[in-house]
């Protein structure tokens, strides 16, 4: 969602790609190219008009190591376990023509479509666009449980990071919540665990009654 100066620093005098058309795209083209070599913008569509805002297309537009290429759509990564990224291939979809660019950075500003059409059969609640409802978001499906921040609907189901409702959509949001839900998991469980039954003694010590038993 966007790109900070940790990253800018690595790019320096390098070639970047970058694949998206939306506002933070664009704010992030305009920032890197301050610093890289190069940064190559790809976008399925035929131009930026119906995704961003016009200041950004006009600095886009303004600043000479920003290429736009339109109807192009990232096919493939190079490299290896070692190198890491080498090199990067896209294809124009017009032409069907790829074209391979050394390249050791990419990023990424495609939005964020939660995956969750497979949680209807499950009846865990999701907002309109699809993402978790957790906390009091959501109303639980056990009148007598009040779910924890980070569960869902469904008691003992949780939700964290981009997938739920309400996040930050951040990386470091989603290793937070991640380990604030592992804290209420362990709620969960203890409150869910049964109490020991107490041993029938019915005047007979508790080491008589296992000798017994």
């Amino acid at each position: 969602y966007w790109a900070s100066a940790l990253e800018a620093k690595t790019c320096v005098n390098a070639k970047v790609v970058l694949v998206g058309g939306g506002n933070s795209a664009g704010q992030a083209a305009v920032f890197l190219a301050q610093h890289a070599a190069k940064v190559f913008m790809l976008i399925r569509g035929p131009g930026l008009a119906a995704s961003m805002s016009r200041y950004l297309i006009d600095r886009i537009g303004a600043t000479p190591n920003i290429e736009l290429r339109p109807h192009t759509e990232l096919t493939q990564l190079h490299g290896d376990p070692l190198e890491g990224l080498t090199a990067v291939s896209w294809r124009d979809n017009r032409t069907g023509v790829e074209e391979k660019t050394p390249a050791r950075h990419v990023f990424l500003f495609v939005g964020a479509d939660p995956e969750t059409r497979w949680l209807e059969s499950c009846g865990i609640a999701v907002d309109l666009h699809g993402f978790v409802r957790t906390g009091q978001e959501t109303a639980s499906h056990d009148a007598d449980h009040v779910p924890a921040p980070l569960e869902s609907s469904v008691p003992g189901v949780f939700a964290v990071g981009d997938v739920r409702s309400g996040s930050v959509k951040r990386v470091g949001g989603a290793i937070g919540e991640g380990a604030a839900a592992v804290a209420q998991i362990h709620q969960y469980l203890a409150a869910a665990r049964p109490e020991p039954k107490a041993a029938a003694t019915t005047g007979v010590s508790q080491r008589q009654a296992v000798n017994v038993r």
